[in-house]
């Protein structure tokens, strides 16, 4: 008993330690015994000194801005962290904000994307329909075949979970049924009804000579799982790895690596189904345990050829975590289904210079003719997101965003809220779901198109992590989408202009400073 209370107080010290906020204060309280200690040892050399940490950072900010392929508000917001912050401004941007896309592990990376997206073709009859039906979905769909290596299929049935405990009770239906492989790859493990049902169904299928492969992000677990986690799966016959553990390394891509989570969701079985979305394996997510109130998550189901991009996509994070070198032909789906829209599921990464994720839900806003629904949740969004959101309610467009109303993270929370007066001037409509915490990442648009997966709309997503989503163009899973968001947004509460402006004045200048350090949230 007392060796599980050291364990638990040892699991929560670390928890408060080994977080971003932790590292920014220790790196604010260096930057200050940094300038305290040049001036007290250096006396009269300190102004030359800090010349020299100046030149140090001044050469941070034009590394920066020489790098075109960047969102210009995103460089801003580093450019002014440099400077204000010589040199821990510099350091904070090389190992929270680096997007580098030239180092060894984006050159795996590439070679590895290449090799997996080269035996996904594109068969040409579903773009064909897609442009018969609707031009400007069809540009959307080229998009992704072209820059992700996506393709859109015809022939992929598709089922949608409004809830985390509706999606629970299929996913394990179809565990069951598994007769050759399951993979899968969460952001999130943690221990409990959700995780130890499913984790005691892949002991007895890897028992049973299936082949089992579980990838988790080590960040995502570090307070969840032990550390040495992974081998008591491997002994049980589950060959499993975490994703960018941290370790001592002589390379300082190593380091910066660690910025990169793999916040994907994925879970293949057999090839022939697939299932994705925003949830990972905690009681939370099913509404068993209560955190933050009502947890509002969503997920889907494939069935079909579709599935052969999520295999692709989990193949390629698996070799370029344990080295391997898959042959993703050797698990192609055998089963086709009827479907009444196509799909095309995606996957982005940060160790390229495509912000897939973000210029998918540009897409939708810029065709979008009716309507607009979205669901995230955390808002922490560039100028470009807030001009087109803007823009498009401008122009008579019903624009809607569903955030939560308990928060998981209070500060998060707050830089979202403060983007509320400049959108509802535009005439963009904002619900905070009251009966807790949104984590679903979805979009709908005008009865045409819908996208739901694990990119939020957030600096961290749509720059420095692993993300995975669907997109879905026409058929019942469009309607589900909008029904589900109607729904949330009936029992949420709608914010107005009056609320946004009464924000308390120390709220707004802590906002003010939250906005500034937005990219490290």
């Amino acid at each position: 008993m007392a060796m599980q209370r050291v364990r638990k107080a040892r699991r929560k010290l670390g928890r408060g330690l080994l977080t971003r906020t932790f590292f920014f204060v220790v790196l604010l309280a260096l930057q200050i015994l940094m300038v305290c200690g040049i001036t007290w040892a250096l006396g009269r050399y300190s102004a030359v000194a800090y010349m020299f940490l100046m030149a140090f950072s001044v050469l941070a900010v034009v590394t920066l801005l020489d790098k075109d392929r960047i969102n210009p508000v995103y460089k801003l917001m580093w450019v002014t962290i440099i400077t204000m912050m010589p040199p821990m401004g510099a350091l904070f941007y090389l190992f929270w904000g680096h997007r580098n896309t030239n180092n060894r592990h984006a050159r795996r990376m590439e070679g590895i994307s290449g090799r997996i997206t080269r035996t996904l073709p594109q068969d040409p009859e579903p773009l064909r329909r897609l442009r018969l039906a609707d031009q400007g979905l069809a540009r959307s769909a080229q998009y992704l075949i072209q820059n992700a290596g996506a393709p859109l299929y015809a022939d992929t049935m598709s089922e949608y979970y409004a809830w985390g405990q509706d999606f629970f009770p299929r996913f394990l239906e179809e565990l069951k049924k598994a007769e050759h492989f399951i993979f899968m790859e969460y952001f999130i493990l943690k221990p409990g009804y959700m995780w130890d049902t499913t984790l005691e169904l892949l002991k007895e299928k890897a028992a049973a000579g299936v082949d089992v492969r579980l990838l988790y992000d080590a960040f995502g677990c570090m307070f969840t799982l032990p550390e040495d986690y992974y081998q008591d799966l491997r002994e049980a016959g589950i060959q499993c790895y975490r994703f960018a553990p941290p370790r001592f390394s002589p390379y300082m891509a190593d380091y910066t690596m660690l910025n990169h989570r793999d916040h994907r969701k994925i879970a293949v079985i057999d090839g022939n189904v697939g299932f994705t979305g925003g949830l990972n394996f905690a009681d939370e997510y099913i509404n068993r345990k209560k955190r933050f109130g009502v947890w509002k998550d969503t997920g889907l189901m494939l069935k079909g050829s579709g599935v052969h991009s999520l295999t692709a996509l989990f193949l390629e994070m698996w070799d370029f975590t344990a080295g391997t070198t898959s042959d993703p032909s050797q698990y192609a789906p055998t089963l086709r289904y009827s479907a009444d829209g196509l799909v095309q599921p995606y996957g982005d990464s940060p160790l390229d210079e495509e912000s897939v994720a973000e210029n998918v839900y540009f897409n939708i806003l810029h065709q979008a003719t009716n309507y607009v629904y979205i669901a995230t949740p955390y808002l922490v969004v560039d100028n470009e997101m807030i001009t087109s959101l803007r823009l498009i309610a401008k122009s008579g467009v019903d624009v809607r965003i569903l955030t939560p109303g308990i928060p998981d993270k209070w500060y998060v929370y707050w830089v979202t809220q403060s983007y509320y007066p400049v959108l509802l001037e535009a005439g963009v409509r904002i619900y905070e779901y009251t009966p807790g915490f949104i984590h679903a990442k979805m979009y709908v648009s005008d009865d045409k198109t819908a996208v739901v997966g694990s990119a939020n709309m957030d600096y961290r997503s749509l720059y420095l992590h692993f993300e995975n989503c669907c997109s879905f163009y026409g058929g019942q899973m469009v309607q589900d989408v909008r029904h589900d968001l109607e729904e949330c947004m009936a029992v949420s509460h709608e914010v107005t202009l009056d609320d946004a402006r009464s924000t308390p004045l120390f709220k707004r200048l802590f906002q003010v400073v939250l906005r500034l350090f937005a990219p490290l949230l």
